[in-house]
């Protein structure tokens, strides 16, 4: 395992911490994308612990190819009614079959689907839905997707990486990233709020500039001066909050768009609570990362987390490991950032690098020591399978906590 951990004052990547400006994106639990993010990840849960019930083992299975077309709804001022149902399609491969019996696939995929839209989705009694399977078991191994027994799931003895991939692990939480987190769920906290909110901070310097846009959920106000009211009224409160908080200037504005007065049906007003209502589409990994957040400020992984076999994907296991090795790291040095690299075939114990980067300066051996020790651990499917990258939306009080943590 190679080590580079460049000091804080030579030439490295700089930390979202340290950069002059910092942007960071959160689309909100009821956007198109994050529900086909939700949905993988709920649905590879289900199947995951279905299979460990009956057979002991996760069976093969990638379920990273969510898509989620968006319906059609026509609405008048105060109301709506779906003309074309919001449509899931489930693509990617997993094993229909163990030792020659078939396994209740669909039921375990559209229960998913469904469960994870009814918690995702404040209006989902409202909107219509079709569930469609494009899975397939195909592939270059007979059994790889049919296994006859155990002995067919080579991952089991010691798992490894199934791929070549790099996975960047940070902590903690930048303020920029709490805030936008925060945007979220402040609105969302509203009755009359959709769940498709998304969420624009950027820092400049000690200025932070927050754009929301929020939907109103079909039932709840009733003209376009009310739901103007009801923006303003909640982004100025959260200016005030963040105010009280920050080390320097904050400004929230909210549904820029809808800037001038007209009727409700002329704003973002929706049945189900998301753009999904007009034909928006999501699909996996075009959202956010495993942090929740989309932040340019971060070094990319390669690989998208959501739906993928929590036994030994490297996506999901390495993105794990560099997580959990950040917090380790960060926890006992200050901010960090982890980034490691497997190939194909590698024991995750063993990558083929570990990058490791310190805002504070750190003693290489008792940093490197904390990331070896996380890498030799293979308890993460009990830690994923209880859905730590399920999208959700955090308690206000639970992220006004760590937007504190993060401002000290």
């Amino acid at each position: 395992m190679s080590t580079a951990m460049p000091a804080s004052s030579g030439l490295r990547t700089p930390l979202p911490h340290e950069l002059p400006v910092e942007v960071v994106e959160r689309k909100g639990v009821g956007h198109p994308d994050t529900l086909a993010d939700g949905i993988a990840e709920l649905a590879s849960i289900r199947y995951s612990r279905h299979c460990l019930d009956t057979v002991g083992a996760v069976l093969h299975h990638n379920l990273d190819k969510v898509a989620v077309f968006g319906g059609r709804a026509a609405f008048s001022d105060t109301d709506g009614v779906y003309d074309r149902p919001l449509r899931v399609v489930f693509g990617g491969r997993i094993s229909t079959s163990f030792a020659g019996q078939e396994l209740p696939v669909r039921e375990i995929l559209e229960h998913a689907a469904v469960d994870h839209l009814r918690t995702a989705l404040p209006g989902f009694d409202r909107a219509q839905l079709e569930v469609r399977h494009e899975t397939t078991n195909s592939s270059k191994f007979s059994h790889w997707f049919a296994p006859r027994s155990l002995d067919d799931l080579p991952e089991r003895p010691s798992p490894f990486s199934n791929d070549t991939a790099y996975l960047v692990g940070s902590a903690p939480r930048t303020v920029t990233e709490a805030v936008a987190l925060l945007a979220e769920a402040w609105f969302r906290r509203h009755a009359w709020a959709g769940s498709d909110i998304k969420a624009l901070a950027v820092r400049n310097g000690a200025t932070w500039t927050v754009t929301v846009c929020v939907p109103a959920l079909a039932g709840y106000l009733n003209s376009s001066a009310q739901f103007a009211e009801a923006v303003t009224s909640a982004a100025s409160e959260l200016t005030d909050l963040l105010a009280q908080r920050l080390p320097g200037r904050v400004s929230v504005l909210c549904n820029t768009r809808d800037s001038r007065i007209g009727p409700i049906s002329g704003q973002y007003f929706t049945l189900s609570g998301s753009a999904v209502d007009y034909g928006e589409d999501g699909l996996v990994g075009r959202g956010n990362a495993r942090t929740g957040v989309i932040s340019g400020a971060h070094l990319a992984g390669n690989e998208a987390t959501f739906g993928k076999n929590p036994a030994y994907h490297v996506g999901k296991v390495g993105g794990w490991l560099a997580d959990t090795a950040a917090h380790a790291v960060a926890t006992e040095f200050g901010p960090c950032r982890i980034a490691l690299l497997w190939r194909n075939g590698a024991r995750y114990d063993e990558p083929a690098s570990v990058e490791i980067t310190t805002v504070n300066p750190a003693p290489l051996g008792p940093v490197e020591e904390l990331v070896r020790a996380t890498l030799s651990r293979t308890d993460w499917m009990a830690d994923l399978l209880t859905g730590r990258y399920l999208p959700a939306v955090a308690p206000v009080d639970e992220l006004l906590a760590a937007l504190e943590r993060a401002v000290r």
